[in-house]
């Protein structure tokens, strides 16, 4: 009997269930696989960013680069206040302070799980863990609570706060339209827009045209996402218009952005070929940044 005759004699719930494993299988295959995402700029304007080949990188306002020791995590936030910054170097099962102890701001990686620090002085993290499925509060003495569980946070790939201390994410538990949500405090989560990617023989490697992965929210509350799939970045008002305003070409997909002063700063990444799919060395990043004019300019290149 052909894996077709058995699919046709399914149930439909069987269905559902097997097409909901597919998805979180390839999200997993992209966890395990894709580059960081971290970007995030402080208030002189300096840039910080994951490198998962090797630690994380600062480039100051005269464009120099420097090199951070720091863990090969995905996910990094900036703690402007300096709440976490007392923690030890890793604390939680999952975090780690890059920033000398005392240091404001503090840099927090995340080794497994999107995460942000809002303005109430909390980490808010996504544990996308099958069967988990939640967002959780983390203080800084380390309680945690949940603020929302839902099934669909398995499948998320960004977050960010907003002006009003409001949580965005993206989430792909529909992996041909990906979806930016926002969370409120109480617990509220609405839809802001979905993404449509369209097909394209250039995709990067292992992913699909619609899969979104870091975003930042500014002051006005318009929203920009990382749109990996299909190697561009959008705008998307609180109306939830979207637009793409930088459309990249192979070898690069952007993974991160961060907004300061009207300036978009957008973390891409090199394409690597099959083979070099886990060598994390592999993985070559740069920084562009998008003007208030709409002019792209490449801060700095990462060489190995």
């Amino acid at each position: 009997m052909s894996i077709f005759t058995i699919y046709s004699k399914m149930t439909l719930k069987t269905k559902v269930i097997l097409v909901f494993a597919f998805i979180q299988m390839l999200v997993s295959t992209l966890a395990s696989a894709h580059p960081g995402s971290g970007i995030i700029v402080d208030k002189y304007g300096q840039i910080y960013f994951t490198d998962t080949g090797k630690g994380v990188w600062k480039i100051d306002v005269q464009g120099k680069l420097t090199y951070l020791p720091a863990s090969r995590f995905h996910w990094m936030t900036i703690d402007a206040t300096g709440y976490f910054a007392e923690s030890s170097k890793n604390f939680g099962q999952y975090f780690e302070r890059v920033t000398p102890q005392s240091s404001i701001p503090a840099l927090i990686m995340c080794s497994d799980f999107p995460l942000v620090v809002n303005k109430d002085g909390n980490i808010y993290y996504a544990d996308t863990r099958p069967g988990f499925a939640q967002i959780i509060k983390r203080t800084p003495d380390g309680k945690e609570s949940v603020l929302v569980s839902n099934k669909i946070f398995e499948f998320i790939s960004g977050i960010a706060v907003g002006t009003d201390g409001s949580l965005y994410i993206t989430e792909a538990s529909n992996a041909n339209a990906n979806t930016i949500r926002k969370i409120t405090m109480s617990g509220t989560i609405s839809i802001i827009a979905t993404f449509v990617g369209k097909s394209d023989i250039d995709l990067p490697l292992e992913t699909v045209p619609s899969y979104c992965r870091g975003l930042a929210v500014d002051s006005t509350g318009t929203i920009y996402v990382a749109a990996t799939g299909s190697r561009s970045v959008l705008k998307i008002t609180p109306q939830g218009k979207v637009t793409t305003i930088l459309q990249t070409t192979s070898p690069w997909s952007p993974t991160g952005v961060a907004v300061f002063n009207g300036i978009v700063h957008v973390l891409e990444w090199h394409d690597v070929t099959a083979e070099n799919l886990e060598v994390r060395s592999a993985w070559i990043p740069r920084v562009r940044k998008i003007g208030a004019d709409g002019k792209v300019t490449t801060v700095a290149t990462v060489s190995r």
